[in-house]
């Protein structure tokens, strides 16, 4: 089991943490057994690498279980797009598409086209 975790300070790297076990399982051993030794396992080896995270000072953030969820929009990213989507005066559906962003990574190309493009250049699409 490993997991890998992101360097406080610093963009794009990260520290990966691991344990791994073997266990003999006899012939005899029926699928449950099996299973149940699997999880068991998996447990011990889970709570080992946490430890070692924890140990190394690493905060592990308990909101991001799934890795492939997107950094929610920052307040101050929503309060700067609707700003400028106001003073640019952007209605009608591309103004919903503007205020409905959701990730920091969308905000941050939604922000810096607003800036390019200045007040009065938008319509209604």
């Amino acid at each position: 089991m490993s997991r890998k975790v992101p360097i406080p300070g610093t963009e794009f790297s990260s520290q990966s943490f691991g344990a791994g076990m073997e266990v003999e399982v006899g012939n005899n051993a029926s699928s449950e057994e099996i299973r149940s030794k699997f999880k068991d396992m998996y447990q011990i080896l889970e709570t080992s690498v946490k430890e070692q995270i924890v140990s190394n000072g690493v905060h592990v953030s308990e909101e991001k279980k799934n890795p492939s969820e997107k950094d929610p929009i920052t307040p101050n990213q929503k309060k700067l797009i609707e700003k400028l989507v106001k003073e640019q005066g952007i209605f009608g559906k591309e103004r919903i598409r503007l205020l409905g962003v959701k990730t920091k990574e969308e905000a941050k190309v939604v922000i810096k086209n607003l800036l390019s493009n200045g007040p009065g250049r938008h319509g209604e699409e």
